[in-house]
C-alpha cells in the first residue's frame, strides 16, 4: 500500500501550475483525503509537496502555508529516536524543501533577510545528508540575491559551485540554470559577448531536456541582449516566443517579464503607447505575484516614458515608488536607475539638494556593480572553475593510466615469478612505501585545503558585512543635508561592530525639521537588520502617510514595524528605542516624543528632561498612543538626543558605568562651546573612560543648538 501511495504522489508532482484544471482540482482533492487518512508522516509530508508542486504559482499564501507545514512536520517527526538513518535522511530532504521554498517565496517579497536565512537553513541540512541536487539549487537561489544587490564576486562563486555540483552529478536542468545566471551577471557587466554564448549553452541544454519554462526563460533573456545591442527585429523575434511558450504552459511571472520586455522595445521604437500599454500590462501580473523586485523595475521604465510624455509629476511617483521598494529590500541596480531618473526630475524642477543628494546615491550604487574588482572577480571565479574541471578530468585520466600499467605489471609478475621471487616481493614492499606516501601527501593536501577555506569563508564573513555596512550607510542622512537644515548641530555615532543597531534619523517636511536617535534591539548584523526595517518605517510614516506630529509619526511607525515582522510564524519581539524631535526654525517651537529614551534640552544654564513613554517600536503590552510633548525654546537653547550606549559603557579606573549623570555633567560643561568642540571633548571623554575596555553598545548621541 506505501509503494503504491508513493507511485500516485509521483505522478501528482508533475502536474503543471497555473489555473487549476479538473483534473488538477481532482487531485487536490485527493491528496486532501490521502492527508486527513494516513498516519505515516512522510507519506503525508510527500501528499503536501505534491499539493504544493500544483499551486504555488496559483495560490502564493497557500503555498507558504503548506510548505510550512513540511517544516513543522518534518522537524516534530525528527524528534522520535527510534527513527532509522534512511528515514531520518528523508524527513531532512524534506525540511530542507520547505526551507528552500520560503526562502523563494519571501525573495519574491522582496523580504531579503528572511529569504537569506531560510536558503542558509536549507543549504546546511542539504549539505548535512549530502543531497548535491539540492545543494547546487539552494546555492544558485543565494547566488541571485548577491547579484541583486550587486555583490559578483559572492554571486559568481555561489553560481559557478552550483554549475560544479550539477556537472558531477549529472543534472542537465540545473547546469543550464547555473549557466543563465552566469550569462546574466556578464549582461549585468555590459558584456554582451559571453553573456549571449552563456545563455545559447544554456538554451541548448533545455531544448535537448524539453525544459519549457527554461526555454522560454532564455529565449526571453536572449531577446533582451538584443535589445541592448539594437537589434530590435531579433529582440522582437525572441521575446514574442517567450511570451507564447509561458501563455502555452501558464507561466504568469514568464509572460509578465516577455511583456516587459514587448513593451521596452516599443519604447526604443519611439512607439511610447504601445509601450506603456504592455509594460502596464506586466506591472499588473508582477504585482499579482508579489515580485517586488520586477514590480520596481516596471515602475522604472514606465515613470521613464511618462518623463519623455513631459508628465513629470506621474513620472516623479513611479520613480519614488520604485525607490522606496529598491531601497527597502536593497537591490542595487534599480535603487541606481531609480535614484538616477528621480535626480534629474528634481534638477529640472530646481529641487537641487534632493537631486545632489540622490545624484550621489546613484553613483555609490554605480559604483558598487561597476567597480573593477567586481569585473576581476567574474573572471578569476569562472577560471577557477574551468581549471578545477580540467584538473579533475586530468586526475581521472591520470588514474586510468595508472590502472592499465599496474595490469601490465601483475602480468609480467605473473610471467616472472617462478625465477624473481625476491624481486616481487621487493616490488610489493615499494609498491606500499609509495600508497603510503602518497596517502600522506593527500592529507596535507586536505589540511591544506580546510585551511584555505576556513580562512576564504571568514575572508568572505568579513566582506559581506563590510558591504552591509554600505547599505546600512546609504539610509543615514548625508552631512550636508543635516549641516544644511541644521547648522548648528552635531552628531557622535560610533558603532560597536562594523554595522550598527543604532541609527540617526532625518527627514525636511512643510518647513520643519526632523530628526531622531534610534536604538534597534542588539547590536552588529542583527541590530543593523532591524535598523533597516525601522528607518524604512519611519520614511513610510513622513513621506507616504504625511505625518509630521512626533507622536503620530511613531504610532504610524510602530504598526509598520509589526506589519512587516507578522509576516513571520514567529514570534519576533526586535524593534527599537528612540528619540523624536520637530524643530520649527522660524517659530522656535519644538514638538517631540520618545520611545523610552528621553529629550534633555539646556535653557538658561539649566538642563532640562522630558521623560518618554515606557514602550518600544515594536511588540508591547497594551500598547498606547505616543505622547506628543511641545515646548517653547529661545535662541541659544540647546537640545540633545541619544541612545543609552553612552552612558551605559564601562571604564575608569574601577571598570564602572559612566552613566547618564556624568554625561549631563559634560553637556552643561561644554554647552557654550561650538557644536564641533562639543562633538570632539565628548568623543575624547568616552575614548579616555573605554581605555583598554571593549565597547559594550553602539553610541549615537545628537546636539542641535536653536
Amino acid at each position: 500500500m506505501k509503494k503504491f501511495l508513493y507511485i500516485i504522489l509521483f505522478f501528482i508532482s508533475f502536474q503543471a501550475a497555473g489555473q487549476l484544471t479538473p483534473k488538477q482540482e481532482h487531485a487536490v482533492d485527493s491528496l486532501k483525503i490521502l492527508i486527513n487518512t494516513v498516519q505515516h508522516d512522510t507519506i503525508k509530508i510527500n501528499a503536501y509537496k505534491a499539493w504544493d508542486d500544483i499551486i504555488y504559482v496559483s495560490d502564493p499564501k497557500l503555498d507558504q502555508e503548506l510548505n510550512q507545514k513540511i517544516i513543522d512536520l518534518a522537524e516534530e517527526s525528527l524528534k522520535n529516536e527510534s527513527l532509522s538513518i534512511a528515514e531520518k535522511k528523508t524527513l531532512k530532504k524534506a525540511l530542507s524543501y520547505g526551507l528552500n521554498s520560503l526562502g523563494i517565496i519571501y525573495y519574491n517579497k522582496g523580504d531579503i533577510v528572511r529569504a537569506v536565512n531560510f536558503y542558509s537553513q536549507s543549504l546546511k541540512t542539504r549539505q548535512e545528508i549530502g543531497d548535491k541536487k539540492g545543494v547546487a539549487g539552494t546555492l544558485n537561489n543565494l547566488g541571485i540575491i548577491s547579484q541583486d544587490q550587486g555583490d559578483y564576486s559572492k554571486a559568481i562563486d555561489y553560481y559557478t559551485r552550483s554549475l560544479k555540483a550539477n556537472e558531477e552529478i549529472g543534472n542537465k536542468k540545473g547546469e543550464a540554470n547555473s549557466l543563465s545566471n552566469i550569462g546574466r551577471i556578464y549582461f549585468d557587466q555590459k558584456d554582451n559577448v559571453n553573456a549571449m554564448d552563456y545563455q545559447t549553452r544554456s538554451l541548448q541544454i533545455r531544448i535537448e531536456i524539453n525544459d519549457k519554462t527554461g526555454i522560454a526563460n532564455v529565449l526571453n533573456i536572449i531577446g533582451n541582449i538584443y535589445k541592448v545591442q539594437g537589434n530590435k527585429t531579433k529582440a522582437m523575434e525572441y521575446c514574442t516566443r517567450s511570451l507564447k511558450l509561458s501563455e502555452e504552459i501558464g507561466d504568469k511571472y514568464l509572460m509578465a517579464l516577455a511583456l516587459c520586455n514587448i513593451g521596452l522595445i516599443y519604447r526604443d521604437r519611439g512607439d511610447n503607447e504601445n509601450a506603456i500599454d504592455y509594460l502596464n500590462r506586466s506591472l499588473i501580473m508582477f504585482e499579482e505575484i508579489g515580485n517586488k523586485k520586477s514590480v520596481a523595475a516596471s515602475l522604472v521604465s514606465i515613470g521613464s516614458l511618462y518623463t519623455k510624455k513631459d508628465e513629470i509629476e506621474k513620472a516623479a511617483e513611479l520613480f519614488q515608488k520604485a525607490l522606496s521598494i529598491a531601497r527597502g529590500a536593497a537591490f542595487v541596480d534599480i535603487t541606481r536607475d531609480a535614484s538616477k531618473s528621480l535626480s534629474d526630475i528634481y534638477k529640472k524642477s530646481g529641487k537641487y539638494k534632493e537631486a545632489l543628494e540622490l545624484y550621489e546615491l546613484h553613483i555609490m550604487m554605480r559604483d558598487s556593480i561597476m567597480s573593477e574588482k567586481s569585473q576581476k572577480d567574474v573572471m578569476k571565479q569562472e577560471m577557477k572553475h574551468n581549471y578545477d574541471k580540467q584538473k579533475e578530468l586530468d586526475a581521472k585520466e591520470y588514474d586510468k593510466q595508472i590502472a592499465v600499467s599496474a595490469e601490465r605489471e601483475q602480468n609480467q609478475k605473473v610471467i616472472r615469478n617462478a625465477i624473481a621471487g625476491s624481486l616481487v616481493l621487493v616490488m610489493v614492499f615499494a609498491a606500499f612505501v609509495f600508497n603510503r606516501l602518497r596517502f600522506t601527501r593527500n592529507q596535507n593536501k586536505v589540511i591544506e585545503e580546510q585551511k584555505n577555506l576556513v580562512e576564504g569563508k571568514q575572508k568572505e564573513i568579513l566582506a559581506s558585512i563590510t558591504y552591509a555596512k554600505r547599505l546600512q550607510e546609504a539610509i543615514l542622512p548625508p552631512d550636508s543635508f543635516v549641516k544644511e537644515n541644521l547648522p548648528q548641530s552635531f552628531i557622535l555615532y560610533m558603532p560597536k561592530d562594523i554595522v550598527a543597531g543604532d541609527f540617526y534619523w532625518m527627514e525636511q517636511k512643510e518647513k520643519v525639521t526632523l530628526i531622531a536617535a534610534a536604538d534597534c534591539t542588539g547590536h552588529g548584523v542583527p541590530g543593523a537588520m532591524v535598523s533597516v526595517v525601522c528607518s524604512n518605517a519611519l520614511n513610510r510614516a513622513v513621506l507616504e502617510f504625511g505625518l509630521t506630529e512626533p507622536g503620530k509619526i511613531l504610532d504610524k511607525t510602530r504598526e509598520l514595524v509589526l506589519e512587516t515582522f507578522s509576516r513571520s510564524d514567529k514570534d519576533v519581539k526586535d524593534g527599537m528605542d528612540i528619540s523624536l524631535v520637530s524643530i520649527d526654525t522660524y517659530s522656535k517651537e519644538i514638538k517631540w516624543s520618545g520611545a523610552n529614551n528621553p529629550l534633555w534640552y539646556i535653557t538658561n544654564g539649566s538642563l532640562k528632561e522630558i521623560k518618554a513613554d515606557k514602550q518600544a517600536i515594536g511588540k508591547t503590552e497594551n500598547p498606547l498612543p505616543f505622547t506628543t510633548h511641545s515646548i517653547q525654546l529661545k535662541k541659544g537653547d540647546s537640545l540633545y538626543l541619544f541612545s543609552d550606549g553612552y552612558a551605559d559603557q564601562f571604564g575608569g579606573a574601577k571598570g564602572k558605568k559612566l552613566k547618564k549623570k556624568v554625561l549631563k555633567e559634560m553637556l552643561l560643561q561644554h554647552s557654550q562651546l561650538s557644536q564641533s568642540e562639543q562633538k570632539e571633548k565628548l568623543e575624547t571623554s568616552f575614548l579616555n573612560w573605554k581605555g583598554a575596555f571593549e565597547q559594550v553598545d553602539d553610541v549615537c548621541l545628537i546636539g542641535v543648538k536653536i
